[in-house]
């Protein structure tokens, strides 16, 4: 199971940034500066950590931790 510290360290390896300047509410794109390339980068590297795969309508829902937490647990999940 992907924790908030995981996804923390996603947006900040693919930013170049602190990992302690990415909290849970902060804003990928206008608190941290995240470009759409930026987010197609952190959407690869997601899928490859979790082993889901992420529609682009799921990815226009991620602006912060919270929201990537929020859309990973609220996920129906197979049996």
């Amino acid at each position: 199971m992907l924790t908030d510290r995981d996804v923390q360290e996603l947006v900040a390896g693919v930013l170049e940034v602190d990992v302690a300047d990415v909290g849970i509410d902060t804003s990928f794109y206008e608190e941290l500066g995240m470009d759409s390339l930026h987010k197609a980068e952190f959407i690869v590297a997601l899928e490859r950590t979790c082993g889901e795969e992420f529609t682009p309508a799921d990815a226009a829902k991620m602006d912060s931790v919270g929201d990537v937490m929020r859309l990973l647990r609220d996920r129906p999940r197979v049996p």
